[in-house]
């Protein structure tokens, strides 16, 4: 998938924010199959997170409310995603910053409140176990039961392999961009991953044959 974004970006000079702009949207234009009045999007590091703030503008563009959990202080966050956070606020969503510290109450709230859970958490770049708080935000989400739309590939999962890495997301739909992953094939994978839908972020579309493995 790198590939991918790499060689739209340098060979073809479609910028970075374009193809996550079609990420976020192509995964709220999912979102809306369903029938909404209150999402939750929980935003992790990377720029899975900042597909996960565009579909949240999108949403709320749509008049469905909108809560937004990140996981990731602004100061760190890539330009891209930055970029999109700012445009969060300023159209006057309050995203809960939970980089530090994880507002539990406010979270199950809003957890129970939701009619749909996009979970942007986690994206193909995933190297190590997760632990700690966004391990118990995964398990949380899971044991809710709530109908769930990942970005890319449910947080959690290695993208090459399909194996959990730590604790992973049980997606009803996974809206996975350009290219289903390798790691979508094995049967480890298939009990997280719901219904897959690829979803054309406007990537040349010979790349797409050249870029797996």
């Amino acid at each position: 998938m790198r590939c991918l974004d790499e060689r739209a970006i340098k060979k073809y000079g479609i910028p970075s924010i374009l193809l996550m702009e079609n990420a976020g949207s192509a995964c709220a234009r999912e979102a809306r199959k369903f029938q909404l009045r209150n999402v939750l999007v929980l935003s992790g590091k990377g720029n899975n997170g900042g597909d996960g703030f565009v579909a949240a503008r999108h949403l709320h563009s749509q008049g469905i409310s909108v809560s937004v959990f990140f996981f990731q202080h602004p100061n760190k966050m890539k330009a891209d995603p930055r970029v999109n956070f700012k445009i969060l606020k300023n159209i006057g969503l309050r995203p809960v910053d939970c980089s530090r510290s994880v507002n539990w109450d406010l979270l199950r709230t809003q957890l129970r409140r939701s009619d749909l859970v996009i979970d942007a958490l986690f994206g193909t770049g995933l190297s190590k176990p997760v632990d700690g708080p966004i391990s118990e935000v995964i398990e949380l989400v899971n044991a809710s039961k709530k109908r769930v739309l990942s970005v890319d590939i449910p947080s959690g999962l290695n993208a090459d392999t399909g194996e959990v890495m730590g604790a992973a997301i049980k997606a009803g739909v996974t809206v996975t961009l350009g290219l289903p992953k390798k790691g979508f094939l094995a049967e480890c994978a298939k009990p997280y991953l719901g219904r897959v839908v690829v979803a054309d972020i406007s990537h040349p579309c010979l790349s797409a044959r050249t870029a797996l493995h």
